[in-house]
């Protein structure tokens, strides 16, 4: 066949065989939309997962003893006003008392507000770095804030008080922005009512500091914390005295001076406390200021500012923890968010690397030596203990990689996974062996079990807040030994005695007979002992009776 018969078609390039140009297109929503359920899901995971699993300590034991105890405007502990337990505080525990089962004392009674209020104060500063369009800065500020050493364990024992902390932040935030007004004014009142007069100190420090026209003194901001000042101290002299109302408002001034406040407050902010340094450097606080951060520089200025004046003047250490720990993370964040965005100057970007690299050699010790423990010596803890070694390997090939390459991206990303393990560590072993070792749950659950709910321990001498707490049980100190046969009534009473004074009870005392021995957690023996008489039951039928006196 001839090769000129063949015949071909003719290609029409107007016809279209495929779509090439129908492509899919992913595109993410809008990071204002998604950053905010981001950080609320890193505050549950952070600060509420496991928040209540520790056993309270003094500090916080005394605000559990005040709840369970009538509402008043000072907390009550054994029968006693408290100058430091101030109402606020009292009635958001007092409001989850009611939800527990009698005679079973919770930590979340006190944990809870505490864990709460913590996240919603990183939420109110995250917001606002939302709202100047630094999305990327709240990201990281909420790992900062969520898994730092402060709010991990968030209790009164660390020296911090975050529902005065977050009333107080609230303010500040809205003085920030500029707004002087009725809402800045009530969440000074709620510092008042939770702190007492240390945080309006504070708030007019920053208010000094700031030196803002929008943001100085007006009556709206003025008016509430006087009304609640003036209706807290008419309320305290009613139910109280003049002279509890006085030694409240004293107290403060009676704490000595916090030399070690910004030490304090910097192992409070760790893990990534030390990336705050970096802020040192002219070249970076340029950089922030260049890039419309303005804001971080603020919380940093007034995070200085409570430091010092934390240090200096008495009583304000507490409330001023909690700013200044703001300040230096947020100061953290920044330091991050410019080394991610890649606009460090040379010099920095080696500071950085090189404080990446001592917090990994540090953690990586750590955390070599607690997976032996935990994987080895206690095998209780081998499932934690393997996922830990694995993360910290995969935070020490990260920073290899990272150190390999320049690539300050992949240092970030191994700090935030190195915050993590943190936490892991924290709720799967530290929490549980300090309840264990140094908690006063155990041997307080001990003692309660012998005891009603409704019924009454007197003691002698002051008791651990915290014992008083697990045993779970309305505690008063008598002023000797005589008065526990007052009011006089058939009723058998209860006291909790060291070993000293049961052997030596006075003979003119109502007779005491044992009805259980315990040892403390240093080997101490406690006698628990009861009077002659009738023992009700929350119903008021009669129970057992103590063989009559000879």
């Amino acid at each position: 066949m001839a090769i000129d018969g063949i015949q071909t078609t003719r290609v029409d390039g107007s016809r279209k065989l495929r779509a090439d140009e129908a492509r899919v297109v992913l595109r993410l929503p809008d990071p204002v939309a998604w950053c905010g359920p981001v950080l609320v899901a890193l505050g549950l995971c952070f600060v509420l997962f496991g928040g209540a699993d520790s056993d309270l300590r003094s500090a916080d034991a005394r605000i559990g003893l005040a709840a369970s105890t009538a509402f008043s405007p000072l907390g009550q502990v054994f029968g006693q006003w408290q100058p430091d337990v101030w109402p606020l505080r009292v009635a958001l525990s007092r409001l989850l008392f009611f939800t527990q089962e009698p005679g079973r004392p919770e930590s979340g009674t006190v944990l809870w507000p505490s864990a709460v209020a913590g996240m919603v104060a990183g939420w109110i500063v995250a917001r606002r770095l939302i709202e100047a369009g630094k999305v990327r800065l709240s990201l990281l500020f909420g790992f900062a804030w969520f898994g730092s050493v402060a709010l991990l364990d968030h209790s009164s024992s660390a020296g911090l008080d975050l529902v005065t902390g977050l009333a107080t932040i609230a303010a500040i935030d809205r003085l920030l922005n500029g707004a002087s007004d009725w809402k800045t004014g009530i969440w000074a009142a709620l510092a008042f009512l939770s702190g007492g007069w240390p945080p309006l100190v504070l708030l007019v420090m920053a208010i000094l500091v700031l030196g803002r026209r929008e943001a100085d003194f007006s009556y709206r901001l003025i008016l509430p914390p006087m009304i609640a000042s003036s209706a807290w101290l008419a309320w305290t002299i009613k139910v109280g005295s003049i002279e509890a109302a006085a030694a409240a408002l004293a107290w403060p001034l009676t704490q000595k001076p916090d030399w070690t406040l910004g030490v304090e407050v910097f192992l409070l902010a760790l893990p990534l406390a030390p990336f705050a340094l970096l802020m040192l450097s002219p070249s970076l606080r340029k950089t922030v200021r260049e890039n419309g951060s303005g804001l971080v520089l603020d919380w940093l200025q007034l995070g200085v500012a409570a430091m010092i004046g934390g240090t200096i003047i008495p009583g304000l250490a507490t409330v001023c923890r909690t700013v200044a720990l703001v300040g230096i993370l947020v100061a953290a964040a920044a330091a991050l968010e410019a080394a991610w965005s890649g606009v460090l100057y040379p010099r920095t970007r080696r500071l950085f690397l090189g404080t990446v690299l001592a917090l990994t050699a540090v953690w990586m010790v750590v955390a070599l030596y607690g997976g032996f423990i935990m994987t080895v010596a206690m095998p209780y803890y081998r499932p934690l203990g393997v996922v830990v070694v694995v993360m910290s390997i995969a935070v020490f090939g990260l920073v290899w990689r990272a150190v390999e390459t320049r690539s300050a991206r992949r240092s970030v990303a191994a700090m935030l996974l190195m915050t993590v393990c943190l936490k892991l560590v924290h709720w799967g072993y530290y929490t549980p062996e300090w309840n264990y070792r140094h908690g006063q749950g155990p041997w307080g659950r001990a003692i309660g079990q012998w005891i009603l709910p409704n019924w009454t321990l007197y003691t002698i001498h002051d008791w651990p807040e915290d014992l008083a707490w697990a045993i779970g049980r309305p505690m008063q100190q008598l002023h000797s030994p005589q008065h526990i046969e007052y009011p006089v009534t058939p009723e058998s009473r209860h006291a909790l005695l060291l070993e000293s004074e049961f052997d030596n009870w006075p003979a003119n005392a109502p007779k005491l007979t044992k009805v259980a021995t315990f040892h403390d957690q240093d080997g101490r023996k406690r006698i628990l002992a009861r009077t002659a008489g009738v023992l009700y039951t929350h119903s008021g039928r009669i129970f057992s009776r103590v063989p009559p006196v000879e």
